[in-house]
Order: C-alpha cells, then sequence, then structure tokens
C-alpha cells in the first residue's frame, strides 16, 4: 500500500519596492525620492539629466507613488501643481499694491504740477 502525499508548500518571495527608477528623458536609472519625514513635499530628481520635480507627499505614499507623479508630470498626462505659484501670487499681490501706491502718488504729483490758470 502506499502512502499520502505531502503538498510542496512554495515560500513567496516578496522583493521590497525599489530605491532607484528610470528616468524618463534619458533612459538611465538614476532617479531618487528624497523625503524627509514630517514635510508636505518630495523632491524626485534625475542625477544623469538633472531633471526636478517636487511633488506633493501623502501619509499614504511610498517612493514608487512619487516617481510615478513624477513621470505622469515629465510625460506630459499630469498638469504640473506648481508650488511656486502661491510664492508668485504673493508677488504679484505685492507689486499690485506697490503700484497702487505709485499710481496714487503719481496723480498728487501731476495735481500739484499742473500750472494754474
Amino acid at each position: 500500500m502506499g502512502r499520502r502525499r505531502r503538498k510542496v508548500v512554495k515560500k513567496k518571495i516578496s522583493r521590497p519596492p525599489p530605491k532607484i527608477f528610470l528616468c524618463p528623458i534619458c533612459n538611465v536609472e538614476a532617479v531618487t525620492v528624497l523625503h524627509q519625514k514630517g514635510e508636505d513635499y518630495a523632491e524626485v530628481s534625475c542625477a544623469n539629466c538633472q531633471t526636478k520635480a517636487k511633488i506633493r507627499w501623502y501619509p499614504a505614499y511610498g517612493d514608487v507613488d512619487a516617481y510615478s507623479e513624477f513621470y505622469d508630470i515629465v510625460t506630459g498626462r499630469k498638469k504640473v501643481e506648481v508650488v511656486a505659484e502661491a510664492q508668485t501670487e504673493n508677488r504679484e499681490n505685492a507689486l499690485d499694491v506697490d503700484e497702487s501706491n505709485t499710481q496714487a502718488s503719481d496723480y498728487n504729483t501731476l495735481d500739484e504740477s499742473e500750472p494754474e490758470e
């Protein structure tokens, strides 16, 4: 009589996610994601072609997620969320305030410089 055969259990080997990615511009494996804990943004940059982007970092994100957003931005599939927009808006508002001050002062000088008849 024969005995029962045991099932062979194969263990799945899980690989850790990559740390260095392929650059969509120069096709070199040189893209890294730099993120400090507690910051709202991560910097994704290619060491070969110096392409950089600042990506919004969400709590559930990993390096792969930030890289995929970088890839979408570089290839043109996603519009760029520019961090500098807020800074430029603040500058424009400051310029508008300066212009309004200069315009008011210009009117005052025009009124004073006009000859009276």
